[in-house]
């Protein structure tokens, strides 16, 4: 067995140039190929590896898989072998890092670059799946880059070592691979890896792309969670483009694989598409995320991920350091010793194996109930509501209920990934240090703002005495407020609007869309038990939360489906634009508090449904100035449970007929200038008329017809169709003559003036 060759030596026929990373695995070389006079990426696994049957075993087949893949944007294999007992793999060279660093070091990426950026990806991913494999690790340090030239990036695609292919079962039975920010919700369940959860991680990257951090962050429990529960993330409706972008980015992180893009070559053309329309606007140019750097640890992509020794493209940008290289954080199975830690615990991508099917049913059941919010019991709680000193009691039961104290309680005994109980009011640092100080009874911190306090205070609502909420002005002081979740019907719509515009999750539920006369229609609506319902149901009202259950939440679900059927917030909003020959529809989905909307379109009359792919819909209609009518179909899935479905029409024309004189030449033979006669050639053009029918054109001159123009001659060819590019007519006559010719056909005319 070889030892590893240094800088200048030669391993078979390449010659070592330097050395691009090294981990646990091996070590990857930028090498020259001295035959084909061209770097390569030289990849050598460790002699201690070679008989890991299973390593050597992903290692050969992610040679085998690259070796098949044909793809622009995919890495491609050179070589795969073993010298002297040492396994080595040779890749094409890309020269400028990866997604990850360059995210890191320059911040997101502009708007369209990051759009044709994703989209390329999406093309590999198609490719590959077109090819029967699936890559299941999609992430910014996967993705290998080529600055062909300055503002333009050209993604590759790298790292198949965990892709699957058709019924391969390399990994083992039960086991979930993959990087936790950029797994889809059925993979954090445990479910089979598909091209669905590919696209949905390449919508991941589309998020990462133009804020620099990945959609959701946090421990590996709450990115679990946040998968599968938490609403999908929205650009703020300023950002320029957010009404193209947010379309593209609901439906490719869709919790449910049937309401994604159903190909990740349908996800490629509503890129390129939302790209060009907004190049169109000028509006291309602008970056969306903050500043270099500013978010790298929600990035989740873990430094020198694309130097690790999977089969995989390798790329330059320098030889990051020893500590960087990060391990995989291990996921203790059922019946197996103490894992080892993670080293670097914010590094959350880290490609992970954990079995999705072996977790604790507890932690199962928690991830799909829903997110947990807080970052432990809050210290006052004990000190406010029982003796100092005696720990839980009666109170720690009451706190255990509004959470769902068996779920929490297996979660922080089976589990043994938290050490804390969930927080009750879903309130994370400065906010909570505020809903402490106000449960103490202790003045405003100087720290703290005033609308921070008052935020903070209408949390606590119901669950502290009124008069440590009345000095931040939540309640009168004549209120008399109880544990019972009981209060005055004069605070109910301010209790409400604190729940909707304080409470974290609800904030991103209801959107940027909720009104005043919305909030009005809550009043209206909820009544004291139906409050007390919210309060029980918490951020999603979720059916497996055991606080959730019962009248009170039947009355909560009832308040808030009538609310928001008279708040119209269901059904899409279709705009019609008029194009050529075609009514071009753009189609705004509706906000769907916590859940999921499918838009159906239809030519109106024909009942042919088709599910919406993209954010416009093109109508064919027979000629220029034809309206064209849709219809609309929206299905609206709330959190809650509840689905609604809306019936809309929209009606708009196409670009109205055409004709046109075109000026071709004028005549400057001798012989006409001699005989002091002017001469011109006019071509008619036309648009907008029905290819393939016949329609008349008729022509005047001067008022009369043109055959009857006193001292001038007119050839007219006859009657065009609608397939045509157009008419030329000729006409001569006396230098000073003047005449007005009239095109006149149905729908359009023209004039020229001599």
């Amino acid at each position: 067995m070889v030892a590893f060759p240094q800088e200048g030596e030669q391993f078979g026929r390449y010659v070592i140039e330097r050395v691009l990373g090294q981990g646990g695995m091996g070590v990857v070389y930028q090498a020259k190929d001295p035959a084909l006079r061209r770097k390569v990426a030289l990849k050598l696994v460790l002699p201690s590896l070679t008989v890991d049957k299973d390593f050597i075993t992903r290692f050969e087949r992610e040679a085998n898989i690259l070796a098949k893949l044909r793809s622009r944007n995919i890495v491609q294999i050179i070589e795969y072998g073993e010298v002297e007992g040492t396994v080595y793999l040779v890749t094409e060279y890309v020269p400028d890092g990866d997604l990850h660093g360059w995210l890191k070091s320059k911040g997101p990426l502009e708007t369209v670059q990051a759009l044709r950026l994703v989209g390329d990806v999406s093309d590999a991913l198609f490719d590959a799946h077109r090819a029967g494999v699936v890559h299941r690790d999609v992430k910014p340090s996967n993705v290998l880059l080529w600055e062909r030239q300055e503002g333009e990036l050209v993604p590759y695609l790298t790292d198949f070592g965990i892709a699957t292919e058709g019924d391969s079962n390399v990994t083992r039975a039960g086991s979930v691979v993959g990087s936790l920010p950029y797994m889809s919700p059925e993979r954090h369940m445990g479910e089979q890896a598909t091209a669905s959860g590919d696209i949905y991680a390449a919508g991941c990257l589309l998020w990462a792309c133009l804020t620099g951090k990945a959609p959701y962050t946090g421990t590996d429990f709450e990115l679990m969670s946040a998968h599968i529960n938490n609403p999908v993330p929205r650009l703020p409706a300023a950002t320029p483009g957010a009404d193209l972008i947010n379309p593209i980015i609901q439906r490719a992180l869709a919790k449910k694989p049937e309401n994604r893009f159903q190909t990740a070559a349908e996800l490629s053309k509503a890129l390129d598409k939302a790209a060009d329309r907004l190049e169109e606007a000028g509006l291309g140019g602008g970056v969306i995320g903050g500043a270099a750097g500013a978010a790298a640890a929600d990035l989740g992509s873990r430094p020198g991920a694309s130097y690790d020794t999977s089969a995989s493209g390798s790329s330059g940008g320098g030889t990051p350091p020893p500590e960087a290289e990060a391990q995989p954080t291990i996921v203790k199975r059922p019946g197996e010793g103490t894992p080892t830690p993670a080293p670097l615990a914010n590094e959350t991508d880290s490609t992970v194996v954990h079995s999705g099917k072996g977790l604790p049913a507890a932690a199962a059941a928690a991830a799909a109930a829903g997110p947990a919010t807080g970052g432990g019991q809050p210290e006052w709680l004990p000190s406010h509501h029982s003796n100092a000193g005696q720990g839980s009691g009666g109170d720690k039961k009451k706190l255990y209920a509004m959470v769902g104290g068996g779920v929490a309680a297996a979660l922080l005994v089976g589990v043994g990934i938290f050490t804390q109980g969930f927080g009750i009011f879903g309130l994370h640092g400065d906010d909570a240090k505020a809903a402490e100080a106000i449960a103490s009874g202790v003045p405003k911190p100087g720290w703290a703002s005033e609308d921070q306090m008052s935020c903070a205070a209408e949390s606590l609502v119901g669950k502290v005495p009124a008069a440590e909420l009345r000095s931040h002005g939540v309640v009168d002081a004549g209120d008399e407020w109880t544990y019972t979740g009981e209060w005055p019907a004069d605070d109910a719509m301010k209790f409400t609007q604190g729940l909707l515009d304080c409470t974290e999750s609800w904030a991103t539920e209801i959107g940027d869309n909720w009104k005043v006369g919305d909030t009005r229609c809550m009043e209206k609506e909820v009544d004291k038990t139906s409050m007390a319902g919210l309060l029980a149901v918490g951020d999603l009202l979720k059916e497996g939360d055991p606080g959730a259950a019962g009248p009170a939440r039947e009355k909560a679900v009832k308040a808030l489906d009538a609310c928001y059927v008279k708040a119209d917030a269901l059904g899409a909003k279709v705009t019609p634009k008029p194009a050529y020959m075609q009514v071009d529809f753009d189609v705004q989905e509706p906000t769907a508090p916590g859940g999921e909307s499918v838009i159906a379109i239809a030519k109106k009359g024909s009942g042919s449904y088709e599910e919406l792919k993209s954010s416009t819909y093109e109508l064919p209609v027979t000629e220029g100035g034809v309206e064209g009518c849709v219809a609309v179909k929206t299905t609206v899935t709330f959190a809650w449970g509840t689905e609604k479905a809306t019936d809309a029409e929209a009606c708009g024309k196409a670009q109205p007929k055409k004709l046109e004189w075109i000026k071709q030449d004028q005549c400057t033979d001798k012989t006409y200038n001699a005989q002091k006669v002017a001469c011109n050639t006019w071509t008619l053009h036309f648009e907008g008329f029905q290819p393939g029918k016949k329609f008349d054109v008729k022509l005047t001159m001067n008022g009369g017809k043109c055959s009857e123009a006193k001292g001038a001659k007119c050839v007219w060819p006859g009657t065009p169709d609608g397939e045509g590019k157009g008419a030329v007519i000729n006409w001569s006559g006396p230098k000073d003559w003047k005449a007005k010719f009239v095109a006149t056909a149905p729908g359009a005319s023209a004039q020229i003036d001599n």
